[in-house]
């Protein structure tokens, strides 16, 4: 015999209160991107996640580096629009206060609250405070998602290294618990906050994979693409300069929003004068739903970074099926070995020339068998059983 349908309402009602509650807090979230990582990081997470949590998420309403919110988004209401198992709430930016804040913080009881990066003074900072003077009694889970790699710590380092040592001096680490992503941020963890309770669990990632389509693959022709923020960290100078070295026929397509207007210039300079071989165009910003299409367009993704705690659209390529040429600062290592791409130490800048060169000598069944590697790899990550088990961990 079936259930009614009062049965079945008090079932599911059941179910959601035993689900804990979490309260994701970051910058931005969908549909921005702008911001790079944290947002697909804090996307793929709900969506992931959103059946065994009752997952809330409190953000602003206007992207990374934008003055306008977004359009038909409702700002300063709780909102279903991603799906009605994840609720999100647009703080409208241009009047939000700390006291906004923290009503909705305290206002959605939850069991966990969920800070994202480390130095964002209204979304980790402020929330930090409140647990630390006892007016939150959530308990408190801090992913720096990089944060704390010397890398991203050489970037304004007067405003963080003083902060960090409060941090450290208040005990604060002593009163939450951090989400390391793999052991290099674990460890980078340790190293500032001795003593921390520190939970791995491996980002999650775009888990939509599109069917395997190779692409046409002349000798001598190669299509790279490089999508990033443009910052020094994402290292495009670095790429550029070993364009110089290039012989065959290349052509880089750029993506990513300009954040620093002269990097960009001295990146310009470089295009300027490259050898007529090497083609470079920039495509502008683009949104992570069209990420996958331009890259499918392409034979290589290039990103000699400085420093990576995940790397999506590093995984948006092997997702895809596009060989990934990399730095070995990012968690995707020995790539070689499974024909999925190449991770060179960026000491090391006449290996990158070198397998661009190689690459483009290719015809079409090379190509197509690391094309398949590439996405084979990505296909057995995204199907690992122990990704959702360790959130699972993480927030219980």
């Amino acid at each position: 015999m079936g259930l009614s349908k009062k049965s079945c309402q008090d079932y599911n009602m059941s179910l959601q209160k035993e689900r804990k509650k979490v309260l994701v807090l970051v910058d931005w979230f969908k549909p921005g991107y702008k911001a790079g990582g944290p947002i697909r990081s804090c996307t793929n997470f709900a969506y992931a996640l959103k059946n065994d949590f009752d997952i809330r998420v409190l953000t602003t309403d206007t992207d990374h580096g934008e003055q306008e919110p977004y359009q038909n988004i409702t700002s300063n209401k709780w909102l279903t629009n991603l799906g009605p198992d994840i609720q999100v709430y647009y703080a409208r930016k241009a009047t939000l206060s700390l006291d906004q804040i923290k009503r909705e913080m305290i206002s959605a009881h939850a069991d966990y609250v969920y800070l994202n990066h480390l130095f964002s003074p209204k979304f980790v900072v402020y929330p930090l405070w409140l647990k630390f003077t006892r007016q939150l009694k959530s308990k408190v889970v801090l992913c720096p998602r990089g944060a704390l790699y010397e890398s991203a710590l050489a970037v304004k380092p007067i405003k963080k290294k003083p902060f960090i040592k409060l941090f450290r001096w208040l005990k604060i680490h002593k009163m939450i618990t951090f989400h390391a992503t793999n052991e290099r941020e674990k460890q980078a963890i340790l190293d500032y906050f001795p003593g921390s309770q520190v939970i791995i669990a491996d980002n999650l990632p775009e888990s939509d994979q599109p069917v395997f389509v190779s692409c046409k693959k002349d000798p001598d022709i190669l299509k790279c693409i490089f999508i990033a923020r443009i910052v020094p960290i994402k290292n495009l100078l670095f790429l550029l300069q070993v364009l110089q070295q290039v012989k065959k026929q290349i052509t880089v397509s750029v993506a990513g929003p300009i954040e620093d207007a002269d990097y960009w210039a001295a990146c310009e300079k470089i295009i300027q004068d490259l050898p007529s071989n090497i083609q470079v165009k920039y495509l502008g910003a683009i949104s992570n739903d069209k990420v996958k299409s331009i890259i499918s367009t392409h034979h290589l993704f290039i990103l000699p970074t400085q420093g990576e705690n995940f790397g999506h659209s590093i995984f948006e390529s092997l997702l895809t099926g596009r060989p990934v040429l990399i730095s070995d600062q990012t968690p995707w290592l020995q790539l070689a070995s499974k024909k999925a791409g190449w991770d060179v130490p960026l000491k090391d800048q006449g290996k990158f020339a070198q397998i661009i060169d190689e690459m483009a000598s290719w015809e079409q069944s090379r190509f197509d068998e690391w094309a398949l590697g590439a996405w084979q790899y990505a296909q057995v990550f995204i199907e690992n059983p122990a990704l959702k088990k360790q959130y699972l961990n993480l927030f219980s």
